[in-house]
């Protein structure tokens, strides 16, 4: 590996334990080293009717979008030329979008509910050639409802950048 490599790559998969939903992504960062890979991250998965934060004050939430802004570290343990497990460890901005009904007169509107999500979990990298591989994982994110996620990504080292 070179001094500095950065790393473009993108995702799919489900997320569970805040209802069950299908999520995907993009992720893209800088590798310090073998052992460790900082990435810069968006996530997206619909909602529906499950939220971050069930409010008493809401009712009946409907057309959720949940987006995971973050930033995690990647610490690898090369095993093979071409395995390596990793640990992942995070934090980010969650956003769930939705509308519900609100208000004594039963107003549908739009709410926007705004969180810090903490990461931690783990993958495995397969390269499957030099600069380029999959990227199954397994995600928890811990905030103001825990779920988790499971995905699987392709990913892409792209040449130095010094």
């Amino acid at each position: 590996m070179k001094r500095c490599q950065s790393e473009m790559a993108g995702f799919g998969g489900g997320i569970f334990g805040l209802g069950t939903h299908p999520t995907f992504g993009v992720s893209s960062g800088l590798a310090f080293s073998r052992y460790a890979l900082g990435l810069l991250e968006v996530s997206y998965a619909p909602s529906g009717s499950d939220t971050l934060l069930p409010r008493a004050d809401k009712q009946s939430p409907q057309n959720g979008h949940l987006f995971d802004f973050n930033t995690s570290f990647h610490i690898r343990i090369p095993v093979r030329e071409r395995w390596a497990p990793y640990a992942i460890v995070g934090g980010g901005l969650l956003l769930n979008s939705y509308q519900a009904i609100t208000g004594s007169q039963g107003a549908l509107m739009k709410i926007n509910d705004y969180k810090f999500g903490f990461h931690t979990g783990g993958g495995l990298r397969y390269y499957v050639r030099d600069n380029w591989g999959i990227r199954p994982e397994f995600r928890v994110t811990v905030g103001s409802r825990t779920y988790t996620r499971l995905s699987v990504g392709v990913f892409y080292v792209l040449s130095s950048i010094w």
